[in-house]
Parts: C-alpha cells; sequence; structure tokens
C-alpha cells in the first residue's frame, strides 16, 4: 500500500487491522452454545453483532433480531425449526376380538421443534373399530339358521328405529332394557343379504292383504337387512332367520296373518342397508 500522507496512511492501516482483529474473534451463539426464548440479555455471547462487526459482545436471544445486536451466526444456528414427522404407519389390529373397540397408528418424529418453533402434533390417531371373532359366529352355515324363520317387514319401518323416539333407554321400557342384559341394543353396523322367494301362501297375495306382502311373490328378489335392533346377542349378534347362503330357509311377514314362505340366500352377509324407498327392501324383527 502507497500513502500520499503519512497520517492518513497510519490511519488506514490501523483500521483494516482493527477489521481484521475483530472478525477473527471466535464466539458467537455456535461456541457459547446459546439460543433463547424472547428477551433475554444474560443470552449474551462473545463476538460481532450484525450491526457492529467492530462489537466484542453479541446477543442469542429472540429479541436481538428486533434490537439488531444479535451474534453473527444467529440465523444459523437459532433460527426457528418447526417439529417435522414422518409418514403414518399402517393401522393396529383392532384391541377388542368381539365387539367395539379401538385401533390406532402413530407416525415418528424427525426433527423436534427449536427455538420456539411448532412442537410436534397429531403423531397419534385413534378410531373405532368391530372384532368380528365372537364366540359365535355370525355366518355358520349350521343346520340352526336353517332352521330358523325370518320375521320381516318393509324396510322403510326401519327409519323409525333410528329416531330418538324410539330409544328404549329413554321412556318407559328403560327398566326392562337395564335389568335384562338379553334385551341390550348391540352395538355394531347393520348388514343385509339378499333373498330369493321360492316359495309363498296364497294369503300373501289374495286381494285383502296388504300391499307389501304382494311383493312376495315366487321369484321376486328382495334386500333384507339386519339392524343393531333386531339382532340377539346370545345367537352372535345377529338377527334369528337372517338365512343360510345358497341354502333354502323360511320367512314369515310379521304383521300379515298367515302370509309367510320360503327363500333361498343369493347374497352373503356383508355390512351395508337396503334402500328403505324400495318396495323389495325388508327387515327383520
Amino acid at each position: 500500500m502507497h500513502c500520499s500522507v503519512g497520517v492518513s496512511c497510519v490511519v488506514v492501516v490501523l483500521c483494516l487491522t482493527l477489521v481484521s482483529i475483530f472478525d477473527s474473534v471466535e464466539g458467537g451463539c455456535y461456541d457459547s452454545k446459546l439460543c433463547c426464548t424472547g428477551k433475554n440479555i444474560t443470552c449474551r455471547a462473545k463476538g460481532p453483532r450484525m450491526n457492529s462487526p467492530t462489537s466484542r459482545t453479541c446477543f442469542c436471544d429472540e429479541e436481538c433480531l428486533n434490537i439488531g445486536d444479535c451474534c453473527r451466526d444467529y440465523d444459523q444456528i437459532c433460527k426457528a425449526q418447526d417439529c417435522k414427522v414422518g409418514e403414518w404407519q399402517r393401522w393396529s389390529d383392532c384391541d377388542t376380538k368381539c365387539g367395539w373397540g379401538k385401533k390406532q397408528r402413530k407416525r415418528s418424529i424427525v426433527a423436534e421443534a427449536r427455538h420456539g418453533g411448532k412442537e410436534c402434533k397429531d403423531t397419534k390417531e385413534v378410531m373405532s373399530c368391530y372384532g368380528w371373532t365372537c364366540k359365535h359366529p355370525r355366518h355358520n352355515n349350521g343346520l340352526q339358521e336353517v332352521r330358523e324363520t325370518g320375521k320381516i317387514i318393509p324396510a322403510m319401518y326401519g327409519t323409525w328405529r333410528k329416531n330418538k323416539l324410539y330409544d328404549p333407554y329413554s321412556d318407559i321400557r328403560k327398566n326392562l332394557f337395564y335389568h335384562y342384559r338379553s334385551n341390550n341394543i348391540i352395538q355394531r353396523p347393520s348388514y343385509c343379504a339378499h333373498f330369493e322367494v321360492t316359495r309363498s301362501t296364497h294369503s300373501c297375495h289374495k286381494q285383502e292383504s296388504k300391499d307389501w306382502t304382494r311383493m312376495l311373490r315366487r321369484g321376486a328378489q328382495i334386500c333384507v337387512e339386519c339392524q343393531p335392533y333386531a339382532m340377539k346377542s346370545h345367537l352372535g349378534e345377529r338377527c334369528t332367520g337372517h338365512g343360510v347362503f345358497g341354502k333354502e330357509s323360511r320367512f314369515t311377514a310379521f304383521t300379515a296373518d298367515k302370509c309367510h314362505g320360503k327363500w333361498r340366500m343369493r347374497t352373503k352377509h356383508s355390512d351395508c342397508t337396503c334402500n328403505t324407498q324400495n318396495a323389495q327392501s325388508f327387515i327383520f324383527v
């Protein structure tokens, strides 16, 4: 460096030397292992500040961003980092083998929240499930089910069962329902199947019979639903006379005198409901 004026040259050299010294000063948030939330004047480290490279002290608290006296490495070391989570794992098995229960799934934490970042949430989800492995299986294809008679009424009447006014635990019947466990309403979804009427009595079709029983003619394809109110716990949470796939069993039209017959189950039981607006839809009672 060449200086025309001796004093000026000395000043420039001195300034460059001071800057070089302060730039080489070790410290900052990383070396001090400091990162503080909020305003904290004790969260102080050695080193130059963002707004003053000649300063010998700097800060590593969040307030330093507003004041401007953060250490130079504050953005890299103390910047807020939100929690990061991985992908959801598969759902666990239902925690009960028979009846309603719960199952859950989890996801791991990839990176914890740092320096005021958003904390980890929603690392576990729980949902209801139903265990099907009951002592009395719903589909056993046994002689008992073939010999049973299913009592049916039009599905449109099933909407009344879902009305709060029908709740047997709220009206005069509640003492009976609480006293006799056999009356307890089964807490599981409805299921249904399709049947083909193979035979029905003349009483189902005569002029003075009910309109809905006239649907029960030979060859008719009908949907029949088993709702929780009609399920029997001692039968394995199913309806009486719900049929056996591919086999012929009996039915009777409830409240319709002498209207009964036989049907063959054409589809296997599945969790479903019959269309209440369809005249060929029925429910067990």
